[in-house]
Order: C-alpha cells, then sequence, then structure tokens
C-alpha cells in the first residue's frame, strides 16, 4: 500500500491540473471517481473470500490461503494505482476539487478532497478484507497458544482499520500534506515572494526547502502518528543500548511501537542523530527471546550504520530534481509538448521506483541482514556449529561488524527470526514483498553468504557501487536544475 499512497500524493503535489485532459464531462468524471473507489473493494471482497475457501479446503496448509490473500491484495493494489492515478492524470477531476465551494483559497483543502477517492477505496478494502485477514492471524494465534507462547486476541475490526491507517496512510499522508500545505501556502504568496526576491524561481527553491526540512523533521511527527513510548530499563534496554555504543551508533531513542501485538516488526527513522528513532513493536517484545530481538535490532542497526536512509533520500531527490526541470521547461511549451514530455517523465519515474528502486532495496536489505548477524555474534551468541569467521586457524577470531566473513550460527539463528516473523505477521515465507524480496529468500541468501566470504563480499562492493552511483546521479541532477533555476545567481546576489 506504502507505493500506491505515494503514487497518488506524487501526483496531487507535481500537477495542479490534469496532464491529460480525456473526460471533461462532469458525469463522466464522477463516474471514473466512483468506479476507482470501488472496483479495487470487489477484488479485495473476491481475494478475501477465496482466501477464506481455501483455508477451509486446506486446513492442514494455511500458506495456500495465505498465498491467496497475497496476491489478492497485489491486485487490489494494481486496480487501485491504476484507478487513482487515472482519475487524477486523465479527467477533469483536479479542476472539478478545485472549484467546489468549499475548497475557497484555504491550502491543502483540494488535495485531501482530490485523494478522497482513495481513502474511502482503502478504508473499504481493508473493511472487507478483514475476515481473511482475520483467519490467518488467528491461525498463528492457535500455533503459537499450542507452543505455549504468549499471544493477544486477534484484532477486532476497527483495531485492523486503525492500524492500516496509521501505518500506511498517516505515516506518508501527514508529511506529504504538510509538503503541499507548503506549496499552497508558496502559489498563494509567489508574486510577492518574487518581486521581494528578484529571482524568478523563488517558489520552487522555497517549495524544495519546504520539502527538505519536512524529511527532516518527520520522524518527530511520525512518533505520535504510530503509538509510541520509550523501551522501559532493563536487561534488553542495557544490551540494545551497549550494542549501540559498540556500533558507535547515535540516536535520539529506542522505542516501543504500540500495534497491539498485531504487528511483529522494527524499523528505524531519522538521517540525523538528534531526530533518529529505533522502534521495536510490542508484538516482538512478547513473541521474541532476547537474541532475536537482537537479531532484528541488528538488522535495524544494519541500515543505520550503512546509510542507507540517506540514499534512499538521494534517491528521492533525483526524482525531485527531475520534476522541478519539467516544471521550469513545462512553461515554455504548449499543451501536446507537455503531453509528450510528461508522459515520458512518468514512464521514466515509474520505471525508476518500480523496478530500480526495488532492485537498490533489496540489495540494501540483504545488507542489513549480513549486518544483524553480526550484530548476533558481536553480543556473543555462541558459535556451536563450523563456520567461516570462527575457523580454528584464525588467530582472532572476533566478529568484525565490517568484515567479510559471517558466523553460521548467527545466521542461522537470523534465518530462523525471519522465519517466524513472517508466521506471526500471518505472512507466507515465500511470498514476494516490494522491497524485501521473499523471507525464504532473505533466508536461502543469508545461508549462502555465510558459507562463502567471497560472496559476502561481492555484495558488499555491489551495494558500494550502488551507492556511488546514487550519490554522483544525484549530485548531477541537483546540479543541472540548480543551474535551470539560476540558483547560482541568487546565491551571488544574496552573498
Amino acid at each position: 500500500m506504502f507505493v500506491v499512497v505515494i503514487l497518488v500524493l506524487s501526483i496531487v503535489l507535481a500537477f495542479p491540473a490534469p496532464l491529460y485532459r480525456w473526460v471533461t464531462d462532469t458525469p463522466a468524471v464522477v463516474a471514473w471517481a466512483v468506479a476507482a473507489t470501488l472496483v479495487p473493494v470487489a477484488v479485495a471482497a473476491l481475494a478475501a473470500r477465496q482466501a477464506l475457501r481455501r483455508l477451509e479446503r486446506f486446513p492442514e496448509d494455511p500458506n495456500r490461503g495465505q498465498s491467496v490473500l497475497t496476491h489478492g491484495m497485489r491486485a487490489v493494489h494494481g486496480t487501485l494505482a491504476i484507478g487513482q492515478s487515472g482519475l487524477l492524470l486523465c479527467t477533469n477531476w483536479l479542476l472539478l476539487v478545485a472549484r467546489t465551494p468549499v475548497v475557497g483559497d484555504w491550502p491543502v483543502i483540494p488535495a485531501l478532497l482530490a485523494i478522497s477517492p482513495f481513502l474511502v477505496s482503502a478504508l473499504l478494502v481493508w473493511v472487507v478484507s478483514y475476515p481473511a485477514d482475520r483467519a490467518v492471524r488467528q491461525i498463528a494465534l492457535e500455533a503459537f497458544l499450542f507452543r505455549g507462547r504468549p499471544v493477544q486476541p486477534v484484532w477486532s475490526l476497527r483495531q485492523y482499520v486503525i492500524n492500516n491507517v496509521r501505518h500506511q496512510i498517516l505515516f506518508i499522508l501527514i508529511p506529504m500534506l504538510l509538503i503541499v500545505a507548503a506549496r499552497d501556502v508558496i502559489v498563494i504568496y509567489e508574486e510577492p515572494l518574487r518581486r521581494f526576491s528578484g529571482h524568478p524561481y523563488t517558489a520552487d527553491l522555497l517549495l524544495g526547502a519546504a520539502a527538505a526540512l519536512v524529511a527532516l523533521i518527520a520522524p518527530e511527527i511520525l512518533r505520535y502518528v504510530w503509538s509510541t513510548r520509550r523501551l522501559p530499563d532493563g536487561p534488553l534496554r542495557d544490551r540494545l543500548t551497549q550494542v549501540c555504543r559498540k556500533l558507535r551508533i547515535r540516536y535520539r531513542e529506542i522505542l516501543v511501537w504500540r500495534a497491539g501485538g498485531g504487528v511483529v516488526n522494527a524499523a528505524v527513522m531519522g538521517v540525523v542523530a538528534p531526530l533518529r528513532y529505533i522502534l521495536i513493536t510490542d508484538g516482538m517484545l512478547e513473541q521474541l527471546d532476547d537474541a532475536k530481538i537482537e537479531a532484528v535490532f541488528g538488522h535495524e542497526a544494519g541500515h543505520v550504520k550503512r546509510h542507507h536512509i540517506f540514499f534512499f533520500l538521494l534517491f528521492a531527490v533525483i526524482t525531485g530534481c527531475l520534476v522541478t526541470l519539467f516544471s521550469i521547461h513545462s512553461r515554455h511549451m504548449n499543451s501536446r509538448e507537455q503531453q509528450m514530455v510528461g508522459t515520458l517523465l512518468a514512464v521514466a519515474l515509474l520505471f525508476k521506483w518500480s523496478v530500480v528502486f526495488t532492485w537498490i532495496s533489496r540489495r540494501f536489505e540483504r545488507q542489513a541482514d549480513m549486518f544483524g548477524a553480526r550484530v548476533l555474534a558481536l553480543c556473543g551468541l555462541p558459535c556451536v556449529q563450523p563456520c567461516e569467521l570462527h575457523r580454528p586457524e584464525h588467530s582472532n577470531p572476533g566478529p568484525d561488524p565490517l568484515g567479510d566473513a559471517l558466523c553460521s550460527t548467527a545466521a542461522n539463528v537470523f534465518s530462523n527470526t525471519l522465519n517466524e516473523v513472517a508466521v506471526l505477521n500471518g505472512m507466507p515465507p515465500e511470498g514476494r514483498s516490494w522491497r524485501h524480496g521473499s523471507i525464504s529468500s532473505r533466508s536461502r541468501t543469508l545461508l549462502r553468504l555465510a558459507a562463502d566470504p567471497a560472496a559476502v563480499a561481492s555484495a558488499e562492493r555491489t551495494v558500494a557501487r550502488i551507492k556511488i552511483v546514487i550519490t554522483v546521479v544525484a549530485v548531477i541532477c541537483t546540479a543541472w536544475a540548480g543551474w535551470e533555476l539560476k540558483l547560482w545567481e541568487l546565491l551571488k546576489h544574496w552573498g
């Protein structure tokens, strides 16, 4: 769902008016909006029904039902993306919303009305898919009851919808709406700002600065969007703090992410240490032992230590620069040229985020997996099987977080942790994820790397090259956009 949310909000942010006006008649536009809202709901209802039937037919193999639900939700996300992007780009919906009397000159209101069909559709999708999700989670709950593990009741419909709204929509919607608000205010005062600065592209520069500021402060906002509290003092906090100290990782706080026990996960937010938070869900604290929590924590520490968030932001900067360049040059194009260039840009950005970003993200994820295994060894996990890191001929077999060899025992524990997290979250281990790949593929990759230090070194070199390419492209695009915006003239004028 994250991808669809980003897509819809990016269109609203980048295109105040439709790029194509294939549907202009008001009844037809409203009909499109209704269809874009309800078709994904029908697909979700069908997927949920099929998943429930598969679970009833094959109770001994719940993975079949999970797989049906996973594939069905992918279809839902696809129909959401196609329907909503078509509504915003190919119809007069944006203009129709802008002419609504309630809008007036208020910032943000037009954007909220523009995405209202998407928001309504997402809510209805979660309502109709809840029975299948509940059935999957119920199976996991029964399995853990049988194993004597602590459990919480499966989410109610209200809890399920609220959790999805907070973690899949508000997580992205609030920062994006802050940028939209900045854009709307800047547009209102564009002429006075231009006269004051004496620069033709003051509005574009201010919007870029606003986006950078939102990216910086977003973690402080999101810690309240996601209900969180400080991880209490105790042995676990002491161990995690010690790990961060050994790895020289700076952060503001380690937080418990309160998700009603229904999510077993961890996350890291923030580029700079004063606004960086490491989050661990309450479900993870309840369900996993300390070694497995350290494994997941080590994975998140890997994202910090390897600067993945920074490079993801650079990757987003490239998109921002390309959109800025299109905005500058489109002012001198006729409508046909705008459509042609806009289409090429849209295709390029779709490929960038759906293919290139996926490829990069999965390699970053594998690097974080390796780091998580190294952290387990660093925490003193006993090595109980032959491995490349602890071979007798090594004069100093201590784990090196930046080295090549991985402890086989640590890799196995981390692999088992991945699979247990998948089961706890009601995910089939073979189910593919847009950013991460499947849990099974990650487990197999880590175990293969633990047996081959040369492959570890090769994987690390690949990620290093990726970071270099991202940096070079981001610098080139930023310099190009700065040149087109006459940024250097502005700096010289104010200097």
